[in-house]
Parts: C-alpha cells; sequence; structure tokens
C-alpha cells in the first residue's frame, strides 16, 4: 500500500512539472492586438529598376543626397549606380519615379591591373561633395578599390582597399574615408584560400589608404568565436569586418563581425584595433525573448531552451546624454563555403546536446530539462537551423529575431526588442507569418532566423529619437522611440508588399536611408528603403505636423561699443517667425573679464577691452556673433572732480557773515509774512541765477568750495526750509484768525 501510494504522488508530481513547463513554454497570443502605432507612415513614392531576383541583389545600398535632392541607388542587376530626383516629391500622393542617369563603375574601373567583380556599397559626403564607392575584384582572394566621384560620377580619385571591401563610410567632416573589407574563402578552406579580414582607412585631405589587419591578439577578447575549432591566432583570417558605424567626431570606428558575433573598435586616427569584444548570446528562455522556432502551421513564439546568437549585420552608432551608443540589427548568418559548413537541422543534432540548464534564467533546473525534451520527443523543431560550432551545451541559432541598443563603451547590453518583431508581424499579417521573401510558403522562416533584420538607421522627428530596422523576409520596416535608450518603445510598423504574389511590390528591405525634415522636398521626415528582391525603392513619409527648422539668428547689432559700466540690450530674432524648432536661445561671452551677458542678451562692460557675444540654438545648430568693444568711462567737464582742500588750506569763513544769514532767515512775532515770502522768492530766483550765470563754484560753512551738485542741493533745502517756515507762519496767522 505505501509503495503504490509512493508511486502515485511520484506520477502526480512529474504530470505536474510536465503541465508547468508547457505552461510555462504555451504559446503567446497573438489574437488581440497588443502593438498600436503611434505615428503614421505611408508610401509616397517608388522606384523600380525594372529588375527584380529571388536571389536579391538587386536595389541594395540606397544614400540620399540633399544638396541636390537625389537619392543614388546600387543596381546589382546592371551593376550601376543610379540616381533618382526627388525635388517634385509631394506628401500624401503615390508617385512613380524614374532616374535620371546611371553610372557604370566597371567601364570606369576594369583594367589590365583590375578586373571588376562587384559593387556592394555607396556613401555620400557633403562636406567633400563626393560619392564613395566600394568595389570588389573579380578574383575574391584579390584587394578591391574605393572609388572618389563627384555628384555626377565622374572618378576624382581610386584607392587600394583590403580584400572584398563590403561596406563603406565617410566621416561627416569628410576628412576620412572607411570600408570593412570582408575577406571571405568563397572556394573553402581546403580548395581556396582564406583571405584576411581588413578594414581600410583613407585620410582623403592627405589622399593616404592604410589597411588594418586584425594581427594584434592582445587585444581581441578569449569570448571571441573563431570558427572551424581556431584560436586567436587564426583570428587575422577568421574575422570578417561586415560593417561600420562611426562616432559623431569620426574618431573612433565600430566594426560589426558577423559570423564571429563581436564588435571591433578602432583608432581612426592612429590606425590602431583598441578591442574585440563578444556580444554573448540571448536567453530565449526569458518571457519577454519568446520566438517560433517550430514548423508546424501554427504561430507559437514561445520561451524555450535556446541562445541565440546575435550575429549583427548593420550597425549604427547615436550618441545620447554624453553617452554613446551602438544599435545593431540582429540579422544572423550561417557559414557555407564549399566543405565547410556550420549549421546542421536539429533532428541531427539533438542527442548530441548535454544541456546546461544554468545557462538559462528563466527555467529553473527542472522547467529547462522538461522543456528540452519536449523539443526532441516532438516533431515540429525538427527542421531548427542550429550552430554546431558553438558547443553542445544549448541549442545554438542564428541571430536574436530584433535590434538591440549597446553601451558602446563597455558592450553591455542596454536594450533589446525581444519577441516584438514576430509578435508585430503576427498581429498585422497572421495570413503571412514568416513568410520568406522569395516565395509564399507560411511560416517558413521560423526555423531559421525569423522576420530577420537587416538594416538599422537613427534619425531625429521633433524632438524625439528614433531607429528604423528593416526586416528583410517577411519585409517592412519597424520604427521605434529610442528617445530613452533602455526604455525604447515601438511606434510603427509599415510593410508595402504585395501579398497576393510570392515577389511583388516591395519585397526584400536591404538597405535603408533616413532623409530629416530639414533636408526632405515634402518637409517630413522620409525613409528610403532599397528592396533586394522586388529591385525597387520605396519612398515613405513620416505623417507628422510639417516641421520648420530654424534657418538662421539675426541680431539688431553685430558691432557695438560701450563704456565701462554701461549695458547694451542685445535682441536675437529667429527665421523663419514660424519654426517648429526649439526657439530656446544661450548666449555666452568669449571674455567675461570685458563684458557678460545674461540669459536676456543684456550685455554689460566690465572693463577696457574686446569680446565676442555668441547666441546659439540649444542644439548649437545655429548661431550669430556680436563683436564687443568697451572703453574706460569718458567723464564729463562739469563732472570733473575737484580736489578736496587740505584742512590747513581751508578758508574760515567770517561768524558774523554766519550769523547775518541766519538771522535773516529767523521767523519771530515782529517779521512780517509777506516780507519772509519775499525773501524766499528772492533766494530761490538767486540760487537759480547763480546756477545759469556763475560757474564759479560756491563757499561752505567751513570755507570749502561746492561743487554745482552740491549748490543745487544746497539751494533745494534751503528752499524746502523756507516753504516749511512760510507754512508755519500762514497757518498760525489763519489760526489767530479764526480765534479772534
Amino acid at each position: 500500500m505505501k509503495n503504490t501510494f509512493t508511486k502515485m504522488i511520484s506520477a502526480l508530481s512529474v504530470t505536474c512539472l510536465l503541465g508547468l513547463s508547457n505552461y510555462i513554454a504555451a504559446p503567446s497570443s497573438v489574437s488581440a492586438a497588443t502593438f498600436s502605432d503611434s505615428i503614421n507612415v505611408s508610401k509616397i513614392a517608388s522606384y523600380s529598376t525594372g529588375f527584380s531576383d529571388k536571389d536579391g541583389g538587386v536595389a541594395e545600398i540606397v544614400k540620399y543626397n540633399p544638396d541636390i535632392h537625389k537619392f543614388y541607388v546600387i543596381n546589382g542587376k546592371q551593376q550601376t549606380i543610379d540616381i533618382v530626383a526627388l525635388s517634385s516629391l509631394e506628401s500624401n500622393t503615390l508617385q512613380h519615379l524614374s532616374k535620371e542617369k546611371s553610372i557604370n563603375i566597371a567601364e570606369l574601373l576594369n583594367s589590365d591591373s583590375f578586373q571588376y567583380g562587384d559593387l556592394t556599397s555607396i556613401d555620400i559626403n557633403t562636406e567633400k561633395q563626393i560619392v564613395a564607392a566600394a568595389v570588389q575584384d573579380e578574383n575574391y582572394s584579390k584587394n578591391g578599390r574605393i572609388v572618389i566621384m563627384d555628384y555626377e560620377g565622374n572618378i576624382l580619385h581610386t584607392f587600394e582597399a583590403g580584400i572584398q571591401p563590403d561596406n563603406v563610410v565617410i566621416s561627416k567632416d569628410g576628412k576620412y574615408i572607411l570600408s570593412a573589407n570582408e575577406g571571405e574563402p568563397r572556394l573553402g578552406l581546403e580548395n581556396g584560400v582564406d583571405p584576411k579580414g581588413s578594414v581600410t582607412i583613407i585620410n582623403y585631405e592627405k589622399k593616404q589608404a592604410n589597411t588594418i589587419l586584425f594581427d594584434d591578439t592582445t587585444v581581441i577578447d578569449s569570448d571571441v568565436h573563431i570558427r572551424n575549432n581556431g584560436t586567436l591566432a587564426d583570428a587575422v583570417r577568421d574575422l570578417e569586418p561586415e560593417y561600420i558605424g562611426l562616432s559623431t567626431d569620426g574618431k573612433t570606428a565600430f566594426i560589426s563581425l558577423q559570423e564571429n558575433n563581436a564588435i571591433a573598435r578602432i583608432n581612426v586616427e592612429t590606425g590602431k584595433v583598441l578591442s574585440v569584444k563578444s556580444l554573448g548570446f540571448k536567453d530565449h528562455s526569458l518571457p519577454e525573448n519568446g520566438l517560433d522556432a517550430a514548423r508546424n502551421d501554427k504561430i507559437e513564439i514561445e520561451s524555450l531552451p535556446i541562445l541565440g546568437v546575435y550575429m549583427p549585420d548593420s550597425i549604427e552608432v547615436v550618441e545620447k546624454d554624453g553617452t554613446t551608443y551602438l544599435l545593431t540589427a540582429n540579422e544572423g548568418d550561417a557559414t557555407e563555403w564549399e566543405e565547410f559548413v556550420n549549421i546542421e537541422d536539429f533532428k541531427k543534432v539533438k542527442d548530441s546536446i548535454q544541456l546546461d540548464s544554468s545557462l538559462f534564467k528563466g527555467f529553473t533546473k527542472e522547467e529547462a530539462e522538461a522543456a528540452f525534451e519536449q523539443m526532441k520527443n516532438s516533431g515540429d523543431y525538427d527542421k531548427l537551423e542550429v550552430l554546431t560550432d558553438r558547443g553542445n551545451d544549448a541549442i545554438y541559432t542564428l541571430g536574436g529575431r530584433s535590434f538591440s541598443i549597446w553601451n558602446a563603451d563597455t558592450m553591455e547590453l542596454v536594450f533589446d526588442s525581444g519577441s516584438e518583431f514576430e509578435k508585430i508581424t503576427a498581429e498585422r499579417y497572421p495570413d503571412y507569418f514568416n513568410w520568406s521573401n522569395d516565395d509564399d510558403v507560411f511560416e517558413k522562416r521560423s526555423a531559421k532566423k525569423g522576420p530577420e533584420p537587416e538594416d538599422v538607421k537613427v534619425g531625429t522627428i521633433g524632438n524625439d529619437l528614433y531607429a528604423f530596422i528593416g526586416l528583410e523576409r517577411i519585409s517592412g520596416v519597424m520604427t521605434y522611440n529610442i528617445t530613452n535608450p533602455s526604455n525604447a518603445t515601438f511606434t510603427n510598423y509599415i510593410n508595402t508588399r504585395d501579398f497576393s504574389n510570392a515577389i511583388s511590390s516591395d519585397v526584400g528591405p536591404e538597405g535603408l536611408a533616413f532623409i530629416p525634415v530639414e533636408d526632405s522636398p515634402t518637409k517630413k521626415p522620409l525613409v528610403l528603403v532599397g528592396n533586394e528582391v522586388s529591385g525597387t525603392v520605396a519612398v515613405n513619409e513620416y505623417q507628422v505636423d510639417p516641421l520648420f527648422p530654424i534657418e538662421s539668428i539675426e541680431l539688431n547689432q553685430t558691432t557695438i561699443s560701450i563704456e565701462v559700466g554701461q549695458t547694451f540690450q542685445l535682441e536675437a530674432s529667429i527665421l523663419p517667425e514660424n519654426t517648429t524648432d526649439s526657439i530656446e536661445l544661450i548666449w555666452t561671452s568669449s571674455n567675461t573679464d570685458v563684458a557678460t551677458v545674461n540669459e536676456e542678451g543684456l550685455v554689460t562692460g566690465i572693463a577696457e577691452g574686446s569680446a565676442s557675444i555668441l547666441v546659439e540654438t540649444k542644439d548649437t545648430k545655429n548661431r550669430i556673433e556680436a563683436s564687443i568693444t568697451v572703453k574706460e568711462k569718458q567723464v564729463a567737464e562739469d563732472e570733473t572732480p575737484v580736489d578736496t582742500p587740505d584742512e590747513n588750506d581751508m578758508e574760515e569763513v567770517p561768524a558774523e557773515s554766519i550769523d547775518e544769514d541766519e538771522g535773516n532767515s529767523e521767523v519771530g512775532p515782529g517779521k512780517n509774512n509777506e516780507n519772509v515770502a519775499d525773501d524766499a522768492i528772492n533766494s530761490l530766483e538767486d540760487s537759480q541765477g547763480n546756477d545759469a550765470t556763475d560757474d564759479s563754484l560756491e563757499v561752505t560753512a567751513t570755507g570749502n568750495q561746492l561743487p554745482d551738485t552740491a549748490t543745487t542741493n544746497y539751494s533745494f533745502l534751503l528752499f524746502g526750509s523756507l516753504l516749511l517756515i512760510l507754512g508755519g507762519g500762514s497757518y498760525l496767522l489763519i489760526y489767530r484768525h479764526e480765534k479772534g
């Protein structure tokens, strides 16, 4: 009886545990919409290259030139750069755009020493008025080229880059041009060569190029993954630079090493690799990190004992409140070069995995083991793509199905969008959930990389900072408000794909370009989307109130001369008057020892000298200066101070004159009040007459001479005293009259 009872309890315990694990890993419901758009976005224009390809590579990278209001897009089919004008673009209308011209890079570059292979990336810089293009050699093991052109496509300079330049960026000031040279072993490790990955840094002012290798193992963290069971010594060939993000000042470059799940940091000025750090793994056991990893014709976003390997493709650098952040689009990428392949279906490797439950923070040991057993025993997960070179202590999958924000200094994770991309696409397009970009199969990408975020860009709308993320497979663009980087929030998802056919309208976003209000022909923010499968470029407009940025500041005076102690009111006018920007102005003086200025623009002269008064907008984008000259105070002749005589030089005034004056001023019972009034008037007339005609100084009772100002005060004092006496006398007469 006791044994039977024990068996019943044990069975009940196992049943409860399995039930609990099923509850924890239960698919999240997508029946009720939980993500709503807080900003409206609409497609207002489209450009088509005239080609499409299910394998992609048609309209990949797109860049906007605000100087001439045109965008440049790589046409992978014709191997050209198409130039398309946006100057006639209008809001709320769907326009079909046409190219103005194409730049044929192959014709421009082919020579005895270089045979054109592929055009991979472009960038534009308006400071130097140049277009840079990354071009690979036909021979995958030879160095590529960075071509510098003017806006019309005329070659200005050509620089040798590393092997397989895949991404090119220009610093904001135009001083530096960098390329990420991938160096892939395209014919395998045995039948071909494994080129060295590198970064080329061009000092455009000096017209010098320098290619940087990853041969310093001391700056590479020990947990950085080196493929094919390699060591850090193999990093010089195994690291494959994918994408570059530059700091605002252009002095630091961040490079995504996608297949190695790492970020490199380089000092641009010195050309030194500062660090290579691993991004770690995404814990899909946490509720916020659920995913659909099963192929069962269902939408099941659930918590599972899986570690996602971020493997970002594009990255973006942004500075906010003094901190530098790195944004990553966590695409994921397998290695499949001839005999070297590092992925396999879960069905084939599941029995070799010895799950370490301590790696999962969302499960207890028992829950992790129960969920793992469920995955192994169910055929739903058999086609899940698993990385085979990361170890057998967990299920490692490609990508994070998200975008992340990292502290660029520490590479600590600040924010991750978790499972939101899959949840949002499931809500909006439940019939097309996890479609690929080359067919119309429901849920095909669930067992691979899900929506597959490809590119990320950052831009400001109003006073807020936003991130735009393109989803390569199901297509469309996610928009997040990242003003608070640690608490980014979803604001919009637009998908302009036509799902009635496998490839129709806009399919396969590869590259994005943000156009701020001040550069937009519609005066509203725009995002250009280069779709590599459909071969189209979509122009998406953010439907916010038109913004009118500040164009300039004007001052009522720009050259001022004041004396020490004087003030002058500077008045600033902001143009246009109907600007929607913040009109807060900051006033500063270049030399507060000479002149100061308050927050209202009031200038005060402090000491003789020169200074500049600067007034600028809070974002420092607009500013103007006024030149201030401060002179010593000029004293007028009638205000010239008179030296006070020494006591020994003072002349005594005869006492009789004092007594006589005092006697004349007395009023007594025998004194006629009319005479007193006459005396007062005569005294006032005398004092006024003296002020007007006599420049000499009067003498005090002690013999000191009074300056004119003192004489005036003395006269008024005397007149006041006489008025008091006159008033008193009048009151006395009236009083006696009434008594009589």
